[in-house]
Parts: C-alpha cells; sequence; structure tokens
C-alpha cells in the first residue's frame, strides 16, 4: 500500500505523475471501467509484449488506452483551477493542454508499467457525487486494500474519466496545489517553463 500511495505523491508537480476501449457506449459506468481496466491488463499481459525490447512498445498501447478513455482536457483546466483558467487566453488554454496531456500520458504509463502487477480488482457500488458518477474499486495486493475511485462523467458518445483518487488522494487535486502553488511562488510562466522542460526531458527518453 505505501508504494503506490508514495507513487502517486511523485505524481506532484516536478517528479513523475501517476489508472481500455475505447470510449464508448457502456451500459454501466462500472462496466466501463472494468473494460478499460481489462484491456490494461490485456497490454501487460501479453506474451507478445514481454521483455525490456517491447517496454516502449507496451506503453504506447497503455497511453493509447488513457488517451481514449480519460477526459485530458477538462482534467487540465481542473488542474489549474476556474480562476488561472479564466485569465488566459485561448492560445494559452490549447498550449497547457497539450503539455499536460503529454506529461501525464507519460507519467500514468510509465506507472502502471512499472508498478502495477497481477493485483485483484473489486468493485464496489456506483455513486453519484456532485454530478458525477463514482465507480469505487479496491486494489488486493497481498495482505493490502487500496481503494482506487474513478470518477466519470457520461457523455453523448459514452462515459469518460474525469479524476482518480487513490487511497482517498486526487490526482486532479494533487496537481492543482502543485501548480498553484508554483504560480504563486513564481509564475505561470515559470510553470509552464518547468513543465516543457520535464516533456522534453521525457521525449529525450522515448527517442533513444
Amino acid at each position: 500500500m505505501k508504494k503506490i500511495t508514495t507513487c502517486l505523491a511523485l505524481l506532484l508537480f516536478g517528479l513523475s505523475l501517476f489508472a481500455g476501449h475505447a470510449i464508448g457506449q457502456t451500459k454501466t459506468a462500472t462496466g466501463f471501467v472494468s473494460t478499460m481496466l481489462n484491456e490494461v491488463a490485456a497490454i501487460k499481459d501479453d506474451p507478445k509484449l514481454q521483455g525490456r525490447e517491447m517496454r516502449d512498445t507496451r506503453k504506447g498501447r497503455i497511453r493509447d488506452v488513457i488517451l481514449k478513455n480519460f477526459d485530458l482536457e477538462d482534467m487540465a483546466k481542473n488542474a489549474l483551477g476556474q480562476k488561472q483558467w479564466d485569465s488566459m487566453t485561448r492560445e494559452q488554454h490549447s498550449e497547457f493542454r497539450d503539455v499536460f496531456q503529454d506529461l501525464f500520458l507519460e507519467s500514468y504509463s510509465r506507472l502502471v508499467i512499472d508498478f502495477m502487477r497481477k493485483e485483484q480488482i473489486g468493485y464496489g457500488t456506483e455513486e453519484t457525487v456532485e454530478g458525477k458518477t463514482v465507480v469505487k474499486t479496491t486494489i488486493r495486493r497481498l495482505e493490502d486494500e487500496i481503494p482506487v475511485h474513478y470518477m466519470l462523467s457520461g457523455l453523448r458518445s459514452g462515459w469518460s474519466v474525469k479524476d482518480v483518487t487513490i487511497d482517498g488522494v486526487s490526482i486532479v487535486e494533487n496537481y492543482r496545489r502543485s501548480f498553484l502553488r508554483v504560480i504563486r511562488q513564481e509564475s505561470y510562466n515559470s510553470l509552464l517553463r518547468k513543465m516543457k522542460l520535464q516533456q522534453k526531458a521525457a521525449q529525450d527518453v522515448r527517442g533513444k
């Protein structure tokens, strides 16, 4: 439990960030989450994708699953907070979304590859919180049970993930606290510059 919680803490700005089927009509939110997680597991367990030489291929396919199922535009906006978002131009919105999306996809896929094994996943009840549907799951690893809750919204084409809460800690709220701290202490431009440095470092690693 400590390992996964520590990994979530590393999602804070400056280190590394931490979950498919494509978004489509699924009868229930739980069914959507189950399908998504099963697709990720199928990629990780595919015999043809094992070994260090196939790591980038596995990670790339997991990135595709995240991209299809997470509402990264909405997550980027909420990670900055409404006040900061409203003060920015349309061009700044687009630039921030692109950088945020790249960093999130890189870090989340890396966490799945490095830390998620063959845990058992239990599914609880669905709840509605502030207009969003929350699917409660539990990761069971040895003697540990880690609650992982997925906050979804229903789109015309199906469901999409808006946030993930791990052991009581929201990924989006973690980002927002970290981002706003940098903005208050330095500036928005400083935050974006730091994020772009992270982005370039990740791209350099992928290019090797």
